[in-house]
């Protein structure tokens, strides 16, 4: 066996312990990949991750980065880098980023999905209705992004087309009782 192949089941430990929210043991195997194999693109992002989840943002920053520079052709890279510079209010850099995950991946609702927001927050309230809404073409059972596209068309004062998200919104998840909210609001 290669070390390459011997890292496997031990990346699949890590990830199962990530899965069940047990951050702590999740980094230590992810650091203990890293030890072997210190260019292992999948245990740097993965590591970033649970530090992300752990509100060390730049630390996140810079694994998932290092993780980009050894492989830059996977899509959930740069969206993961995308959320840590967006919850650090850094909202270009994270559109760049998102922007990156769908020119690798075209189709890919959830990148299309968090640059909306960025945008939005940023205050780009047209081009966040077009990302929002490319992101419920490519994912239409996408309750939250009909939300967000809902709450960005109310915004721009188009209450028509936001009651109409807002009620694809309730239709597709029935319990959204925030939902209900600003649709009564459009309404």
């Amino acid at each position: 066996m290669n070390p390459t192949q011997d890292i496997i089941p031990i990346l699949k430990l890590a990830l199962r312990y990530h899965r069940e929210g047990n951050l702590d043991y999740a980094k230590y195997v992810y650091q203990h990949v890293l030890g072997i194999d210190p260019q292992n693109a999948d245990a740097l992002h993965l590591l970033g991750v649970s530090v992300y989840q752990s509100e060390q943002y730049d630390i996140a920053i810079n694994l998932i980065t290092q993780a980009i520079q050894i492989d830059s052709t996977k899509p959930l890279f740069f969206t993961n880098l995308g959320n840590a510079f967006q919850k650090q209010g850094k909202l270009e850099q994270s559109t760049q980023a998102y922007q990156k995950a769908i020119q690798i991946q075209p189709d890919y609702a959830e990148a299309y999905f968090n640059l909306g927001n960025s945008l939005r927050e940023q205050g780009k309230l047209k081009e966040s209705t077009q990302a929002l809404q490319k992101t419920v073409q490519i994912q239409p059972d996408y309750a939250e992004a009909y939300f967000n596209l809902g709450n960005s068309l109310r915004e721009q004062g188009k209450l028509k087309e936001s009651t109409q998200a807002l009620q694809k919104t309730v239709q597709i998840q029935p319990d959204y009782a925030e939902a209900y909210f600003n649709l009564g609001n459009s309404l």
